[in-house]
């Protein structure tokens, strides 16, 4: 193990000692909502470094890593100010099963026929599809998959945005099925925040930024991204399944400082786990590597 991968999990270990109490306390427990517990915590107000990150370096090392836990992963960070992109190879571009992840194209696609013309969402649909991002509520991406256009909502966005792995389903109503990249996920958050009309862009980058620590379903969503970068103005979507293909899938992705300078995408498959214990501490030190704690100012 290296110095440097050495100190990121003393480090992480740190910060999932100082989290137990707040994973224990649930909101259910302590009475305070979901909603307040959210991926836009303020700023600590701690220096934070302002050279050029070498994120190829990390994610090399990420990947290294990984594969000695036997952890495939699919890595992709876009510096959006300098306009430049880093992958860890041929992995970044091989689709995988996105899991929740589609929960971000089936509300681009709502909302791009809202502004066509074609329908108007009602209150009702508009608070399914702000479950569906800021809660993952499976329930919800049921709901407006269903009777929306299904995988035909899929194809769209892919078109649109020209992401080449992006693939609906065969198998009716499984969303979860939908394949992508890292690469694709990465550039998708990228041309949505140059393309999409402000005051829609506004929203979903809203609500993916007061997305709730327990998911609908229960589950810890702060893995990742908002356990490797505590404090920093966060647009997150996550990502967990099990077990299709005799693997389950977990991925953490998102919009990273309050400049919306970065889009990152870890999509990581463990083949053979056929249960659902996932190792989300495992993939938050991945993290670590690729985004070192205090790298990224805002």
């Amino acid at each position: 193990m290296t110095g440097r991968l050495q100190y990121l999990v003393a480090l992480f270990a740190a910060i999932a000692l100082t989290a137990v109490g707040c994973t224990e306390n649930s909101p259910e427990s302590s009475g305070v909502s979901t909603s307040e517990l959210s991926a836009t915590a303020e700023p600590t107000g701690t220096p934070v470094a302002e050279a050029e990150v070498d994120f190829q370096a990390g994610i090399d090392e990420a990947t290294a890593f990984a594969a000695s836990q036997g952890i495939a992963v699919s890595i992709a960070v876009i510096d959006r100010e300098l306009d430049d992109e880093a992958v860890n190879g041929a992995a970044a571009d091989t689709p995988i099963f996105g899991a929740s992840l589609v929960k971000l194209f089936l509300a681009d696609n709502l909302l791009q026929r809202q502004r066509a013309g074609e329908f108007a969402l009602s209150a009702q649909d508009r608070s399914l599809l702000e479950a569906m991002l800021v809660s993952s509520d499976d329930a919800a991406a049921d709901s407006l998959y269903s009777r929306f256009g299904g995988e035909a909502m899929v194809s769209e966005v892919a078109q649109r945005y020209r992401l080449p792995s992006v693939a609906p389903t065969a198998e009716a109503g499984s969303w979860e099925l939908t394949t992508m990249s890292a690469r694709d996920v990465a550039r998708y958050y990228d041309r949505f925040l140059t393309t999409l009309p402000t005051a829609d862009r506004d929203y979903v980058v809203g609500l993916l930024r007061a997305s709730t620590m327990i998911a609908r379903d229960g589950f810890d969503q702060f893995f990742g991204i908002p356990t490797a970068l505590p404090g920093l103005t966060l647009a997150i979507k996550q990502g967990w399944m099990c077990c299709p293909r005799d693997t389950s899938y977990l991925h953490t992705t998102g919009i990273l400082g309050s400049d919306n300078r970065y889009t990152v995408a870890i999509l990581s498959g463990n083949p053979g786990v056929v249960e659902s214990g996932f190792s989300t501490e495992l993939l938050s030190q991945i993290t670590a590597l690729v985004l070192p704690p205090g790298s990224i100012a805002g």
